[in-house]
């Protein structure tokens, strides 16, 4: 498995007839099963690689503005979704994240799915080799080192927007902001 492969694959997934993110997910799974078990390991090490690669400043920031919530969950699941968009909307968001608003409709925003990329490689592994014990997996992968990001958050609505003028038109939500942040407090 290489990089070329691992987004040829990505693109077959998501030109196949899809309904939503999840069964372009379970296509992938599909689409990588015929592999060999270390090819399968391998792209789960590239998307480990490209989910660390767009762990940056400008797309946490981002994925507030578009998620209206962030969390070390919402913000990886967003990167994850991000990488199972394709090579060139990947590339795109990472150099002006306000790109996101070319593929992404606001009535989408709240529920990505992006989880669902993070189990491609282990549920074609464990089809593959007929095992039920995924952290055997887990055990295989080696994980990118983080990077620190230093964060600078905006103190004002008016800060996001001058940050992403095109992204914050399209997806702020003052009203999803204060839901997210009253179930967050009531998980307190």
């Amino acid at each position: 498995m290489n990089e070329q492969i691992f987004w040829e694959l990505i693109d077959k997934a998501r030109s196949a007839p899809n309904s939503n993110f999840e069964t372009q997910c379970v296509t992938l799974t599909e689409l990588l099963i015929p592999y060999s078990a270390e090819d399968i390991v391998s792209f789960e090490h590239i998307l480990r690689q490209k989910i660390e690669e767009a762990s940056t400043w400008p797309l946490m920031a981002a994925t507030f503005v578009v998620c209206s919530f962030i969390s070390d969950d919402t913000y990886e699941d967003f990167r994850a979704w991000l990488v199972g968009q394709g090579r060139e909307r990947f590339y795109n968001a990472l150099k002006d994240p306000n790109e996101i608003c070319k593929f992404l409709d606001p009535r989408d925003a709240g529920n990505l799915g992006g989880e669902y990329m993070l189990f491609v490689a282990v549920n074609a592994w464990l089809d593959k080799l007929g095992k039920d014990d995924e952290e055997e997996f887990y055990r295989l992968i080696e994980h990118p080192e983080e990077k620190i990001i230093e964060q600078r958050w905006p103190e004002t609505k008016e800060e996001y927007r001058k940050l992403f003028p095109a992204l914050y038109d399209r997806f702020w939500n003052e009203e999803r902001i204060r839901q997210k942040l009253e179930e967050a407090e009531n998980e307190e």
